[in-house]
């Protein structure tokens, strides 16, 4: 009577550590909690026209802060004829992490342009004013993929941008 007395204790023992494991034993949880931190930055936006100096085209959608490469930004304007902004921005390590920043929009001559679109026109103006080419104008767009811009930009941004390069040739 003993020993089924011990045994029925022992197996009652036994159920309730096993039905209290987690409790008692904490282990490796594979659900782990995510640690979620806010990212402040500064961020240049220049203004898209066809004289933007080459200077801020170049500095254009670069980022500053404490968890940036460059930690403070440059004294604006940058030169004669600067349109940049600095511009306050707050990330959390998951919108970094996950690719879920919002969308914002890019102030220039055409009007507020898609992240994409503005990307592009900058890229293309800034050929325009580093590379000093003796090609047409049909030359040089023939190496970007203007069929990319949006299709109520596209004809106006062709437009700015042989702006541009007529400009830089008359120079």
């Amino acid at each position: 009577m003993l020993k089924l007395f011990i045994a029925a204790v022992a197996v009652a023992l036994l159920y309730w550590i096993w039905t209290k494991k987690n409790h008692i034993f904490p282990g490796k949880n594979n659900e782990s909690d995510p640690f979620i931190t806010t990212i402040e930055a500064i961020e240049l936006q220049t203004y898209l026209d066809w004289d933007t100096p080459v200077s801020c085209l170049e500095s254009d959608g670069i980022r500053y802060g404490k968890q940036f490469k460059q930690k403070t930004p440059p004294e604006l304007p940058h030169e004669h004829g600067c349109r940049c902004e600095a511009t306050k921005l707050f990330y959390t390590s998951e919108d970094v992490f996950q690719g879920t920043s919002p969308i914002s929009k890019h102030k220039s001559a055409l009007g507020e342009l898609s992240t994409k679109d503005a990307l592009l026109l900058k890229n293309i103006l800034l050929e325009i004013k580093t590379n000093s080419i003796d090609d047409s104008f049909t030359d040089l767009i023939k190496k970007f993929q203007v069929n990319d811009f949006s299709d109520e930009v596209r004809s106006r941004a062709i437009s700015m941008a042989e702006h541009a390069f007529q400009d830089t040739q008359s120079k």
